[in-house]
């Protein structure tokens, strides 16, 4: 239309100035219900309904008009009745909307899963009550009463109601929807189970998996499907499933009040194939309203704890001798792996050199003996081996060990287990037998001693941390009375038993955490030394590199753990001979701590497997051990660098020092721990 004001204003210039004008109306449609609206002007080079093919819009943002509505809703009755096999819903919705949404329905809206159950369309009824209490424009109409059939898909979740007006009354919602979420009142469709997993095991002669127990289940009425689906842990995915219907459980009804209690037994095997090879296995015990091989809409699991490892072995070397060139070995070599490694193969392995030697394909002997202490494994009843290697002259002086190896090829390459046989070698470096014999697998912790208490006596690293707490921590580091009294009152404040001594629950109490509690027991210097044909020299160098690992930390009594710590002379020593492969009997690092057992040099020095050697024959390794001046009481114990020089730890830390000083100079005797 003409607009000749706007001609004459700041927008002269623009082309249509003076015919730019617009009036025009929209008739209210229920799509605008609620909503915010603006509006957009366009000039198009189509002048019909349709826009063309270019246009020119101005959005007009600044000056947007909103469809409010008001709405109420409150729910009446919102339960379950399985006797009825019905889920209740009765309120009101009063709602603006409802003017242009004459549509209404209330649908049933599972909270667990995030999606629609079911939904109703339901007519509203009159309701002079609302009207009331409220002015929005359906409150004399706004009452709804339905209920729902229950379905499997209820079952175990939590269930909540939305009241929907539309502007479709049929089953459909249209294109245009104002909804209420009762999101404060929802119910849960609660079922009750238990389960136990009777059996579990391998079916080592017929290659299954066996699979027995029971499952009650409240879901069962509404899910008559049963199945038992293993699986693979390793690979996070089902291997198989089967529909196991479950049988009469007389004894299960008599502990359990769950619907189906007298009949929730199964029972059934699963075969062992070799995709299974090197994972671990769990049962799922499922309930589902399909009782065909598929899942159906609704499942109720229970999920056993239980698991089977299908890369288990388990081998020992019977005997390794040599005659010349000629070395024999026998022994057996138990695994699960033989399910798709068919294929034995012997390795003779050269320690010296560091490489195979030769491999035979052996054929497994008989084992019946095996069956009952390695009864586990698939190859239990056929797992022992005899064979003999001829190896040239040049080399049969070197160190010799064998592998033991199963693979899906004759010739060992391919897909492949094994297992180094480490008990026993030919030519390793060992010392002689009334000496300690030198380990060359990992020593462990005494486990019986890991994670023990702290009482009144005790030193060690776990008394540190606590008189740390406590505020009476000293290098001494001894657990007092004065200290037992201090932890009481902390037990007390934490409602723990009042007995002076710390445990787990009272060291958590401290702020400590429980890897620290364990760990500080368990730890044990990782083994330098694996090799077997690693002469004399490379495990006196491991034992003075473990100690070399503590220089400059503090002198504690009674200590010998990990080098983030404080150490004392005979911990120190403990844990270099642990580097070294040395397992002493007469003091362990865990025990070190215990009452009584400070002076573990004295120990040390009095044990029978290690060799006396005499002071002009001292060399780097060996152990030295000082009397208190004045007595012949045992004192002090320190590693020997050279004739000169010991590391050792002496208050205030551990420390490169001269063999003698002026507060130990009195040289009890020197102890060869290599010969």
């Amino acid at each position: 239309m003409a607009s000749t004001d706007i001609a004459h204003t700041a927008y002269r210039n623009i082309a249509n100035a003076g015919q730019c004008r617009f009036n025009v109306s929209f008739d209210i449609v229920s799509e605008m219900v609620g909503h915010d609206l603006l509006v957009i002007s366009r000039y198009s080079n189509s002048n019909d309904e349709g826009y063309g093919t270019a246009t020119s819009d101005y959005w007009f943002s600044n000056q947007t008009v909103n469809f409010p509505v008001k709405q109420q809703a409150y729910l009446e009755n919102f339960r379950i009745d399985k006797a009825a096999n019905k889920v209740y819903v009765s309120g009101w919705h009063a709602d603006d909307a409802s003017v242009y949404m004459p549509g209404h329905y209330i649908i049933l809206f599972d909270k667990t899963t995030g999606r629609e159950i079911t939904h109703k369309l339901v007519p509203v009824t009159i309701s002079p009550d609302i009207m009331k209490a409220t002015h929005i424009t359906n409150s004399d109409k706004a009452r709804f009463n339905t209920s729902f059939d229950i379905t499997p898909e209820m079952v175990g979740h939590e269930l909540e109601v939305i009241s929907r007006y539309s502007n479709s009354d049929s089953e459909k919602y249209g294109t245009a929807t104002s909804d209420y979420w009762f999101s404060n009142q929802t119910i849960n469709f609660a079922v009750k189970q238990k389960a136990y997993l009777e059996r579990f095991n391998l079916d080592a002669a017929n290659r299954k998996i066996n699979v027995s127990g029971w499952h009650a289940d409240d879901a069962s009425v509404y899910m008559p499907g049963h199945y038992i689906i293993l699986f693979d842990k390793t690979a996070n995915h089902e291997v198989a499933h089967q529909l196991v219907p479950v049988t009469a459980s007389p004894d299960i009804a008599k502990i359990t009040d769950i619907a189906n209690a007298g009949q929730t037994r199964f029972s059934t095997t699963f075969d062992i194939t070799p995709e299974m090879l090197n994972h671990t296995f769990i049962i799922i015990s499922r309930y589902s309203n399909s009782n065909n091989d598929n899942y159906g809409t609704a499942t109720s699991d229970y999920w056993f704890n239980n698991q089977i490892s299908l890369n288990q072995q388990n081998g020992w070397l019977d005997s390794l001798s040599q005659n010349g060139t000629t070395i024999s070995a026998s022994g057996w070599h138990v695994a699960d792996s033989v399910v798709g490694q068919p294929h034995h193969v012997i390795l003779l392995w050269d320690y010296s050199k560091n490489r195979e030697v030769a491999r035979h394909e052996v054929t497994n002997i008989a084992s019946p003996d095996l069956a009952s202490s390695q009864g586990s494994y698939l190859n239990a009843r056929q797992a022992r081996f005899n064979t003999s290697f001829v190896v040239d002259p040049s080399i049969m002086h070197d160190c010799f060990g064998i592998i033991s190896r199963y693979s899906n090829q004759a010739d060992g390459e391919g897909s492949t287990s094994q297992l180094w046989l480490d008990n026993r070698y030919l030519n390793a470096y060992q010392n002689p037998s009334w000496m300690y014999q030198i380990n060359y697998k990992q020593i462990q912790a005494n486990q019986s001693e890991v994670g023990h208490n702290i009482g009144p006596g005790y030193e060690g690293v776990k008394t540190w941390f606590i008189k740390s707490r406590l505020g009476t921590a000293n290098i001494h580091n001894q657990y007092t009375m004065s200290d037992a009294y201090a932890i009481m009152n902390i037990q007390r404040s934490h409602g723990l038993p009042a007995t002076g001594w710390v445990d787990l629950p009272t060291w958590r109490a401290l702020g400590y955490s429980d890897d620290l509690w364990y760990g500080i027991d368990s730890y044990v210097q990782p083994l330098q030394v694996t090799n077997p044909a690693a002469g004399r020299q490379a495990h006196i160098e491991a034992m003075i590199n473990a100690a070399y690992q503590y220089l400059g930390k503090p002198w504690w009594a009674g200590c010998s753990s990990a080098p983030a710590w404080g150490v004392d002379c005979s911990g120190l020593v403990m844990q270099a001979l642990y580097a070294a492969g040395i397992n002493p009997t007469s003091a362990s690092s865990t025990h070190h701590g215990y009452p009584g057992n400070e002076w573990n040099s004295r120990n040390l020095f009095a044990d029978p497997h290690f060799a006396n050697v005499g002071w002009n024959d001292r060399q780097r390794g060996d152990l030295v051990f000082y009397y208190e001046p004045g007595t012949r009481t045992i004192w002090h114990v320190a590693i020997l660098l050279d004739p000169n020089t010991v590391i050792e730890s002496w208050p205030p830390s551990v420390m490169v020092q001269p063999i003698l000083n002026g507060q130990r100079n009195v040289i009890a005797g020197i102890r060869r721990v290599f010969a």
